[in-house]
């Protein structure tokens, strides 16, 4: 075998072995139906996995115990709260079975101007077992017109299947 094969050989397998590494670590949905994402990243920040029940009338969504820890493993603060070390201002994205179902962004009440159309505003705290609820809301201050994103039968579907609305 020549040098130049050997060498063609190696690169070959490093490149491959890196494009593996790569893909298994990804998010990607691949096992995800429901998930919440970061629209910068494309990181998964809550699937249906970390969901204990979706209340369809309210799109509240009360975590079970490894949503909790998921969503305040974005809360990077350690003492008195700040914006900055939160998820507030992120946009987000919700994807059902690999398709986009709607965008939206991560607020906070304490911010002078929610934005208009879906968010996300419980952004600033901690949760725990007692207080374990996000909720998506919509039009805060602004009500905008036509069909309530958050309404998708797909969403309301999928989650049914899994058991997970109510």
């Amino acid at each position: 075998m020549s040098t130049i094969t050997k060498k063609t050989s190696i690169l070959l397998i490093t490149t491959l072995f890196l494009l593996i590494s790569l893909l298994l670590s990804c998010d990607g949905g691949e096992d995800v139906g429901f998930g919440i994402f970061l629209v910068d990243s494309g990181e998964l920040v809550l699937s249906e996995q970390h969901i204990k029940i979706y209340h369809k009338e309210t799109h509240e969504i009360e975590l079970n115990e490894d949503g909790i820890e998921k969503w305040n493993s974005y809360m990077t603060y350690t003492t008195i709260p700040r914006l900055a070390e939160t998820l507030c201002g992120e946009d987000f994205l919700i994807m059902v079975e690999g398709t986009e179902a709607y965008r939206g962004r991560f607020s906070s009440y304490v911010v002078s101007t929610i934005p208009p159309g879906v968010t996300i505003v419980d952004t600033l705290f901690k949760l725990d077992s007692e207080h374990n609820a996000i909720r998506i809301d919509i039009g805060y201050p602004y009500f905008p017109s036509g069909e309530d994103p958050r309404n998708n039968p797909d969403i309301f579907s999928f989650l049914e299947e899994q058991g997970l609305l109510d």
